[in-house]
């Protein structure tokens, strides 16, 4: 080695022409460090490079994986949506002629039980008028039945003598008591 130092110190800086500005020496060592170092690089270095990269290749790919179904996933939805939307006025169409329909019955049932409660209040009402007709014309029967008796009596009591009056009470009592009997 210090043949080598001494070598290279003699040889000096000398200009080696005009392809090669250096020292030959120096381009020599140079290119063999420089071939040593990267031997080095690529013996040691190249598998982890190798996997560094082959990984980072299936992670990308991966990630591509993803991105497209991602991607189809998203289509996929957006046509749903799409679908949907077109599907709206439709939809709403349906929604509006059933709540028509709806409407409608509910309409027609409730002017029937309408028309029903009223034929049936009407009825309740001449039952009620009929009924009050009759107990009015039996109070006022009675009425009059009492003011014939009363005015029968006062025509009695003034035109019957006491001994015309007794033989009438005692052909009532005869009556209501063969009345009885029988």
């Amino acid at each position: 080695m210090h043949n080598l130092l001494l070598f290279a110190a003699e040889a000096g800086h000398e200009e080696n022409g005009a392809i090669l500005p250096h020292d030959i020496n120096e381009v020599i060592w140079g290119s063999l460090a420089f071939v040593i170092v990267i031997s080095l690089i690529v013996w040691k270095g190249g598998p982890a490079i190798r996997n560094m990269w082959n990984g980072r290749i299936e992670r990308i790919s991966g990630e591509l994986s993803e991105a497209e179904t991602a991607r189809t996933e998203a289509e996929s939805k957006l046509a749903d949506v799409r679908r949907r939307i077109a599907n709206v006025d439709q939809e709403r169409a349906r929604i509006r002629t059933e709540a028509e329909q709806t409407a409608g019955s509910l309409g027609t049932q409730i002017a029937e039980r309408a028309q029903r409660e009223g034929e049936e209040i009407r009825r309740r009402a001449a039952l009620d008028a009929e009924a009050s007709k009759a107990q009015a014309g039996a109070d006022l029967q009675a009425e009059i039945a009492q003011l014939a008796v009363d005015a029968a009596e006062e025509v009695v009591a003034r035109n019957l003598d006491p001994a015309t009056q007794s033989q009438l009470i005692e052909t009532y009592i005869a009556q209501v008591g063969s009345g009885a009997r029988s």
